[in-house]
């Protein structure tokens, strides 16, 4: 567990108070509705920063800034609230704060659409980092929480781990209401703060669940959040997480390996992953990170059996020697002679 989520339980969305009870947080007057040009732009950064993290069903996270802020993320778009600090999101302008949870002038409350709050905005920002101040951290810091409170949730299953609650994120199955069900009382109990029998259970439960249908409904359904991830080249497959950031580090489409040709795909040994470019592949695993192999000497890894051989995975890319050009792998290497065009394999 990330202590820091612990810490900020009741922290984010609606500190608990005395009595067992919620506070009010709603504003009378002066509330700016953030117009539907603008918050379909921020779903959509919603949506591309979490398929930068690799996380599908974005429009659960959608919903929770929907309840929290009506999707604002500067003052200018809510102007009922406190003046946060500046946001480059903003133009340089200052980024909405909570009014609920004190005099403006005290410089507390939730910061952003996702209104995380760790006490001062200067306690906030030391707590999240920096990038809290933007839509892109934002987002990344509600993925992080997201994947906590459902790996603690007592209603969410087969989530105990963090591997395991990303997994249950990215399966999501909005046409399930079990599962609609589990996600808003996470939501409710444990973003928002309110526990099962407060007087806030049940108008929370509904706040969250309209944010919920809003995210899909205003954006004209679940095709925009089921956009494509990843890297494409025109129609080609996509090229994904860390395969894609080696892919595009090479130079993606206009690189040596040309087009993708086939989905990520797991390798055999059920701990790496590989993708299959027009002319070479990139590997990665865990221990030996991406990195790819084309030209002959991808054809004498194949001979040798792949990652599966006695090679085992690529540990780094191909590169220049004075006999012409190699590839390191986890038990060896392949070089490949320019002179004679020929390769031999090397093992360690």
């Amino acid at each position: 567990m990330d202590v820091r989520y612990l810490a900020a339980l009741l922290l984010v969305s609606g500190c608990i108070v005395g009595g067992g009870e919620e506070a009010d947080d709603t504003v009378e007057g002066g509330a700016k509705q953030v117009s539907i040009g603008t918050k379909r732009a921020r779903y959509e950064q919603i949506r591309e920063a979490a398929s930068a993290r690799d996380i599908d069903n974005a429009f659960l996270l959608a919903g929770i800034a929907n309840d929290e802020t009506g999707l604002a993320m500067c003052w200018s778009e809510a102007t009922w609230a406190c003046k946060g600090p500046a946001s480059p999101d903003c133009g340089g302008g200052p980024i909405i704060a909570g009014s609920a949870d004190g005099p403006c002038s005290a410089q507390q409350g939730g910061l952003g659409m996702f209104q995380f709050d760790a006490g001062t905005f200067q306690q906030t920002i030391a707590m999240y980092g920096g990038d809290v101040l933007t839509t892109a951290g934002q987002t990344s810091h509600a993925i992080d929480y997201a994947i906590w409170m459902v790996k603690v949730s007592a209603y969410t299953t087969d989530a105990e781990t963090d591997a395991k609650a990303r997994t249950w994120i990215n399966q999501f199955d909005p046409s399930n209401a079990t599962l609609r069900d589990q996600w808003i009382k996470t939501v409710v109990r444990y973003y928002n703060g309110c526990q099962p029998g407060w007087s806030c259970w049940t108008p929370r439960y509904q706040t969250y669940a309209d944010g919920y249908d809003l995210a899909i409904s205003e954006v004209g359904g679940l095709g925009f959040w089921a956009a494509r991830r990843g890297t494409r080249c025109g129609d080609s497959p996509a090229v994904v997480g860390e395969i894609e950031r080696k892919y595009l580090a090479l130079g993606g489409c206009g690189s040596v390996l040309g087009a993708p040709i086939t989905d990520e795909t797991g390798a055999p040994d059920g701990v790496g992953r590989y993708s299959v470019f027009e002319k070479g592949s990139i590997y990665w695993s865990p221990q030996t990170g991406a990195h790819e192999v084309h030209g002959r000497i991808r054809d004498a890894y194949k001979t040798a059996g792949w990652e599966a051989g006695s090679l085992g995975y690529p540990t780094s890319d191909e590169y220049g020697v004075s006999v012409g050009r190699r590839s390191d792998f986890q038990h060896g290497s392949i070089t490949w002679t320019q002179s004679t065009d020929t390769t031999s394999i090397t093992t360690n």
